[in-house]
């Protein structure tokens, strides 16, 4: 190997040490994104494997969906976090009136916690950033909900 070589190896050995030691279980989990599924199979495999879902209601014309899908659904800790704790599943409010009806949702977008035995956990309408939808996956994948107020636990983490 010449000098060239050598140094091109090494640059990217600790490149690829530095970006690994910072993002290890997002860059592992994130893969090719939030793995969405169905309504129908989503339901179905929440129950089987004893998870909660997340439910995001959107729209084809929706601008802030869009933008939920290109910041808050492309954010590595978010992808890795809703791969990992939730069964994640996507509802078109278009196609899908039927759901929407079920839930009351009449706007999108509009995103749904269930739980594991398929009892509604709660749901927050519109645009969420993605530092906001990461405490509130973790509000939620915790069980905190079931124990504290939102605000306290906000009070309570890092």
């Amino acid at each position: 190997m010449n000098k060239k070589q050598t140094l091109t190896a090494v640059v990217l050995i600790l490149v690829t040490a530095v970006l690994g030691g910072r993002f290890p279980v997002e860059a592992a989990q994130a893969g090719d994104g939030i793995q969405w599924m169905s309504y129908d199979e989503g339901r179905r495999k929440g129950e089987d494997k004893n998870k909660k879902v997340f439910m995001v209601f959107s729209a084809d014309g929706c601008r802030f969906c869009h933008q939920m899908e290109k910041e808050t659904f492309q954010n590595p800790a978010v992808i890795a976090y809703v791969n990992r704790t939730f069964i994640p599943v996507s509802v078109d409010l278009a196609r899908q009136q039927n759901i929407a009806a079920k839930y009351g949702v009449q706007g999108v977008p509009s995103t749904w916690f269930i739980s594991e035995n398929g009892e509604r956990i709660g749901s927050r309408p519109g645009y969420i950033p993605a530092d906001e939808m990461l405490k509130i996956l973790k509000y939620v994948g915790s069980d905190s909900y079931l124990t504290m107020s939102f605000q306290a636990f906000l009070e309570k983490s890092p």
